[in-house]
C-alpha cells in the first residue's frame, strides 16, 4: 500500500518566495537597463556629432577630376554609341554536323528548348551529305556571349566560324 505523504506548507511558502524574489530581480535589472540606456544615449549622440566628419556630396564631387586615357576610336564610340566595334564581323556557331537529318533535327529541337534558334544547312563533303546545325549570325557581343555561355552550361560543344557580310 502506498502511503500518502503529507506535504509541509513550508515547501509551498519557500517556492513562492523564490518565485517572488526572481520576479523582483528581473524587474530590478529591467529598470537598471532602462536608466543606463537613457543616460548613455545623449552622450553617444554628442560624441557621434564630434567625431563623425561631415561630407556634402554635392560640394566634394565636383572637385574630383580623373584623367582617364581614351583612344580616338573609343572616344568616337562614346560620343556616338551607335558605332559598333564588331560591325564588319559576323560570327556563326556550328553546334553539330551529322550525316543523318534526324540527328540534326534532334539537336535543333534540344537547342529550341534552351531558347536558341538554330538552322540546318546541308553541305557536301567528299561526296557525302552532312547536315550542319548552325546558330547565328551574331553581330552583337552580348547575344553572342549569352549563347556561348548557354552552350557551355549545357555541355554542348561548338565551333566558332567567322563570316564576312
Amino acid at each position: 500500500m502506498a502511503e500518502k505523504q503529507s506535504k509541509s506548507p513550508w515547501v509551498w511558502i519557500s517556492l513562492f518566495m523564490m518565485l517572488g524574489l526572481f520576479a523582483a530581480f528581473i524587474t530590478f535589472l529591467d529598470q537598471k537597463i532602462v536608466r543606463n540606456g537613457e543616460s548613455v544615449q545623449p552622450s553617444d549622440s554628442r560624441s557621434e556629432n564630434k567625431t563623425k566628419p561631415r561630407f556634402d556630396f554635392y560640394s566634394v564631387l565636383p572637385d574630383r577630376v580623373l584623367d582617364i586615357p581614351i583612344s580616338e576610336e573609343e572616344r568616337a564610340a562614346i560620343e556616338n554609341p551607335t558605332i559598333n566595334k564588331f560591325a564588319g564581323k559576323q560570327v556563326l556557331l556550328q553546334v553539330g554536323s551529322f550525316q543523318s537529318a534526324n540527328e540534326a533535327d534532334s539537336l535543333k529541337a534540344q537547342l529550341a528548348f534552351l531558347g536558341l534558334e538554330a538552322r540546318i544547312e546541308p553541305a557536301i563533303v567528299n561526296d557525302d551529305t552532312w547536315h550542319r546545325v548552325i546558330l547565328g549570325p551574331y553581330t552583337e557581343n552580348s547575344k553572342f556571349s549569352r549563347t556561348k555561355n548557354l552552350l557551355i552550361e549545357n555541355k554542348i560543344k561548338y565551333m566558332q566560324r567567322s563570316v564576312e557580310p
